[in-house]
């Protein structure tokens, strides 16, 4: 099928950011969602299609989505319903796709999975993938394999076939050549430029419109809250440091990775296929392959022959390598020929669906299990991870115990061994990174809060904080005698801009009316000047500006004007003076990267529109 032909051409690196987002997510999750994350107690939330979402689904999205959300707004609380929804919503259209894809056959086979994992060399046995370890890289991060590898294919499968709607969307020269001279368009204008000042001179800042506009603007003139904590960290990362693993139990864990080593034979394996269309029946596609066999008989190197030859884009650039089996990962018709195949032997053509094949076994192996010196560091990895989770988790117990038996923070740091640290008065716009999460800020900052009351809270990164209150100051009014200065400001400020504004709208209105531009500019003592091959890229004024200039229609220019406010604060009043189409002359290189770059941004509009399409013809219900 050519779709999944698409599919497998997906970006090189996709992998990797696939299992290093997924660590991530771990990590920045696993504890934060607690409630949600735990395998037993999975329940189902929704159900779209023939899929389920768990809440440990939502408890990886919403963990997800907190780290994406904190990349893109480091200094934004997300409140929790906020989040969950999001998470939620995003789930029911990556589930829907995901039914979508199953219902149309388009999965990705297990063997194109492993094939991708292959990828990275940490799940590497001899330059091949290793399930081992896998498992024990899987293992060490707090996974189960089974389960991390479900969630790396859904992942995987999503991203695929998203780069198969890029392999498979198309823009004609026509559109191209259009969006082209739209975007390199250039545009000659004539302004004059009002400094700011201008208007500000012309304000006045009597005593009753100061108090008039303080009364108005109240709520702007509020001192902020500020609290002051003394708090214990519990971190999952400080327990790691800590810890150190006995030799011997490394080597008992070392024992155990290699009785537990499968030593099935592998064979690696490489094919030339042709597709069976209308273009080209069975019988034409088979005649083809005899002769590329006979010509491998010839001593014909099979790389080349795969390039030259074979129609499966996904696997020609590495010389047709459809990675490892164990005799149960490929198609029922290549194993059991594998079976009886010798290394380096051709066997073929082979059918399948609406392909043929031929297949070389270009390797057979049984694998062994590296050396202890080799497994020691990834072992003490996760032996250390395991224990600090334990010992985390221990820890949480007995701080939870004593945050309702102590009757003080430093009494509870005193038995837990711990530092109390002091944060210091700070308002929300002053958190600093032990204390920045939700939950914790909406409790120390509560007006109603207990100064005495001890709190004990998890937060999304393996980090657990037990607090206690020290000092609260509440918002207030602040006196206007104390900030009139910066009431003037305030006021002078939105004064100006009333009058420049309403100058600014007359002489438009004038403009449209038939007076010219150059006879307003004398009248009023400002220069006239001119900009040519303004661009849209331009760094002349502002985007906004730059926007209202291109959307001025080029059929009346010399006709129509605009007003802008610059970087500076002065105010733009512009007339459009003639428009210039470029573009066409651009390389053909160039060109291409420019078509290239709309067609990744259609796709991408697409894709997100399939996504809410699905959404919207799937039956959705939520259970919780």
């Amino acid at each position: 099928m050519a779709g999944m032909q698409n599919i497998r051409e997906g970006l090189t690196g996709n992998i990797t950011k696939i299992i290093v987002v997924a660590i991530i997510i771990t990590f920045v999750g696993s504890i934060g969602w607690a409630g949600f994350f735990s395998q037993g107690n999975a329940n189902i939330i929704a159900k779209i299609g023939s899929k389920q979402i768990t809440s440990t689904d939502l408890s990886f999205e919403a963990a997800s989505q907190q780290f994406l959300l904190n990349q893109r707004f480091p200094d934004q609380q997300i409140e929790d319903e906020v989040l969950m929804e999001i998470s939620i919503e995003s789930l029911i259209r990556k589930f829907g796709i995901l039914d979508f894809i199953e219902n149309n056959d388009l999965n990705l086979t297990d063997n194109f999975v492993f094939k991708e994992l292959a990828k990275d060399e940490q799940f590497q046995e001899n330059g091949r993938f290793s399930k081992q370890n896998f498992d024990a890289y899987a293992r060490s991060n707090g996974f189960i394999p089974q389960d991390y590898l479900n969630r790396i294919k859904q992942d995987l499968v999503l991203e695929f076939w998203k780069q198969s709607l890029i392999k498979s969307s198309f823009l004609s020269e026509e559109e191209v050549q259009k969006t082209l001279v739209l975007a390199e368009q250039e545009r000659d204008i004539s302004f004059i430029k009002i400094p700011a000042t201008n208007f500000y001179k012309e304000v006045e800042t009597p005593e009753n419109a100061l108090l008039d506009f303080y009364n108005e603007n109240i709520a702007e003139y509020f001192t902020e809250k500020k609290t002051r904590v003394n708090y214990l960290s519990l971190s999952l990362e400080d327990l790691k440091s800590s810890l150190e693993i006995n030799d011997s139990d490394i080597e008992e864990e070392y024992q155990r990775y290699a009785d537990d080593f499968d030593t099935t034979e592998r064979k690696s394996v490489s094919h030339i296929m042709l597709n069976i269309d209308s273009g080209r029946n069975k019988g034409d596609a088979i005649k083809v392959l005899e002769t590329t066999k006979s010509r491998l008989s010839a001593g014909e190197d099979f790389s080349a022959l795969v390039l030259e030859i074979s129609e499966d884009e996904g696997t020609k650039d590495s010389g047709g390598s459809l990675g490892v089996t164990d005799g149960t990962l490929l198609p029922t018709e290549f194993e059991e020929a594998l079976s009886i195949m010798n290394e380096g032997e051709v066997y073929g053509p082979i059918e399948l669906n609406s392909s043929v094949h031929l297949i070389k076994l270009t390797q057979k192996e049984i694998p062994a299990p590296k050396s202890l010196e080799e497994m020691r560091g990834q072992i003490e990895e996760g032996l250390i991870t395991e224990s600090a989770l334990d010992h985390y988790g221990a820890l949480l117990d007995k701080s939870s115990d004593l945050v309702f038996s102590m009757g003080s923070i430093d009494a509870i740091a005193e038995e837990l061994n711990l530092e109390t640290k002091d944060s210091g008065l700070f308002s929300l716009n002053e958190v600093n990174q032990d204390l920045n999460a939700a939950p914790i800020l909406e409790i120390i900052f509560d007006t109603n809060l207990d100064n005495s009351l001890i709190e004990l809270i998890e937060t999304s990164d393996k980090t657990a904080i037990v607090f206690e209150r020290s000092e609260f100051q509440d918002e207030k009014i602040i006196d206007f005698s104390s900030i009139k200065e910066e009431v003037s400001q305030d006021y002078q400020s939105e004064v100006t801009k009333r009058i420049a504004n309403d100058f600014v709208n007359k002489t438009l209105a004038d403009l449209t009316e038939g007076q010219d531009l150059n006879s307003i500019a004398s009248r009023s003592d400002f220069k006239l000047e001119t900009y040519q091959g303004l661009k849209r890229d331009s760094s002349l004024l502002t985007s906004e500006a730059i926007a209202s200039i291109f959307n001025l229609p080029r059929s009346k220019a010399g006709n129509a004007y605009g007003s802008s406010i610059a970087k500076n604060g002065d105010y733009i009043i512009y007339r459009l003076d003639s428009v210039k189409n470029t573009g066409t002359d651009m390389d053909k290189e160039t060109r291409k990267d420019f078509s290239d770059y709309l067609t990744d941004q259609r796709t991408l509009s697409e894709y997100s529109e399939l996504l809410f399409a699905v959404q919207e013809n799937s039956e959705v219900t939520r259970t919780n």
